[in-house]
């Protein structure tokens, strides 16, 4: 398929997230790898655009763009796309730093990640605009959860579906119980630690609540 014949004007921001999903469970699909550049923020993860704007387009037109259709083809179109529907491209370091920032942390003592918390949990997690809003998360805390959590979901009692590849850490995902954008803190008290499953039905609650996008 050439460019001519993309049509991101049909791609909307359901086909976004849909197109997410699809990834989390069928990562490497249609030969597409992780980005080396960027990340587009879909629910607050991190994700590839290439391969969420393949599949996005799949959905929305019936047409499939694979992996090769997008050499030398310029990135704008799409990340252009992305951000009128009002997903964040971040710099791949970006996204990284954070996840590195966790695992460093988890190497901390307790005592020594609870004094970095205490430091920071009595203020209002600080935000930047940018597409969109975006609020700086402390990696001691999301550490922190994770190892009370001890490897499994704090609602559905399970144990994480796999391990992390970066440091073989349980995998669960933080997330807060008053969402920071209604005001919540960035503390341990404000988070649970959860499988996939369960994070998107909570999610999934809180858009039926019109809480989140």
């Amino acid at each position: 398929m050439t460019i001519r014949d993309w049509q991101p004007e049909q791609v909307q921001k359901k086909h976004v997230k849909q197109a997410a999903k699809i990834w989390r469970t069928k990562s490497g699909y249609l030969n597409f790898k992780n980005s080396t550049k960027y990340d587009v923020i879909v629910g607050g993860k991190p994700y590839p655009p290439k391969a969420i704007s393949s599949i996005a387009h799949n959905l929305a037109t019936g047409k499939i763009l694979y992996a090769n259709d997008f050499v030398g083809s310029k990135e704008g179109v799409w990340h252009r796309r992305l951000k009128i529907l009002g997903f964040e491209i971040l710099e791949k370091n970006t996204a990284q730093k954070f996840d590195d920032e966790i695992s460093a942390s988890l190497k901390l003592t307790r005592q020594a990640r609870l004094k970095k918390i205490v430091a920071t949990s009595t203020n209002p997690p600080k935000k930047s605009q940018v597409q969109v809003t975006r609020y700086a998360r402390s990696p001691h805390v999301v550490a922190e959860r994770l190892i009370i959590a001890n490897g499994k979901c704090e609602k559905c009692r399970k144990t994480a579906p796999f391990k992390r590849k970066r440091d073989n850490t349980p995998y669960l995902e933080v997330h807060h119980v008053k969402l920071l954008s209604q005001g919540g803190l960035d503390t341990i008290e404000n988070t649970l630690a959860l499988c996939p499953n369960c994070h998107c039905e909570l999610h999934d609650i809180l858009r039926i609540d019109n809480l989140v996008e």
